[in-house]
């Protein structure tokens, strides 16, 4: 029987906008038949300050409530940054030059993934979604991505969006090779910035990571918005090219979608 698992990350802003889309443009997809189980690692926080985006406000408790059910943890920030060692991350770069605040909040984001990660390695699926439970889909995840567990246990789906010179960190589906390279991509984030000279790129890092694993990275058309705390929707582009980068980019771009094309006619 085909084992899929479905991790859920971060932190979930507005569950009664975006869960229903999550149920009916994810959950629903997953082939019919399939043993299924829900994953989660969440932020207990009761408010949501974020000068990038310009967030500020409470945290509603009924937030958490759709994921009750699943398997998972709530936990506070407590010791993360710590864990992680911030004070090195900081010393390769203020990325986005907001006094390390997108890097502070970026930490915390790998970290949720690599506690989800590891909760669902005792499952092992032949393939993970990555969900940001902040995340309203405009468009459903292609069925056939599921098809040939053993043809695609390299593969690493990413949206065919923003990639920023990466590739678009926002969900993806992996196979069961793949999965624990993008859910656990803090571990090396040290390795990235030697090999790259950069300083901590969060789509930068997850290309990274999977080039690192072998992944063969494959594109979906499947569309997403990140949903405020006060219920706006993200400006988004969908347009795979803004944000591409440089030609090298672009190229791999090219063979990615290329692999996809190949994969749906399988």
């Amino acid at each position: 029987m085909l084992k899929i698992a479905v991790a859920f990350f971060g932190i979930p802003r507005n569950s009664q906008i975006c869960f229903p889309s999550i149920e009916q443009n994810v959950l629903a997809q997953l082939p019919a038949g399939s043993e299924v189980k829900c994953f989660y690692h969440l932020y207990k926080v009761d408010e949501v300050h974020n000068l990038r985006s310009g967030e500020k406000g409470e945290l509603a408790a009924d937030n958490y409530q759709p994921f009750e059910s699943m398997s998972g943890s709530l936990t506070s920030t407590d010791g993360v940054l710590e864990r992680w060692d911030f004070e090195r991350v900081k010393a390769q770069g203020d990325t986005w030059a907001d006094d390390y605040a997108s890097l502070r909040n970026l930490i915390y984001q790998l970290n949720s993934l690599h506690t989800v990660t590891t909760l669902m390695e005792p499952f092992e699926p032949d393939f993970v979604v990555f969900v940001r439970p902040d995340n309203f889909f405009h468009s459903a995840l292609p069925g056939y991505v599921f098809s040939h567990p053993e043809a695609r246990r390299h593969n690493a789906y990413v949206p065919d969006w923003q990639w920023w010179g990466g590739l678009n960190d926002r969900f993806a589906v992996c196979g069961r090779d793949t999965y624990v390279a993008y859910g656990k991509r803090i571990e090396r984030i040290f390795d990235f910035c030697q090999a790259t000279g950069r300083k901590l790129h969060s789509e930068r890092l997850l290309k990274y990571a999977l080039l690192q694993a072998g992944a063969k990275v494959c594109t979906l058309p499947t569309q997403a918005s990140r949903v405020r705390i006060n219920g706006a929707y993200a400006d988004e582009s969908f347009s795979p090219k803004r944000g591409m980068g440089k030609r090298e980019n672009r190229y791999f771009h090219f063979f990615a979608t290329l692999r996809t094309w190949i994969d749906r006619r399988r």
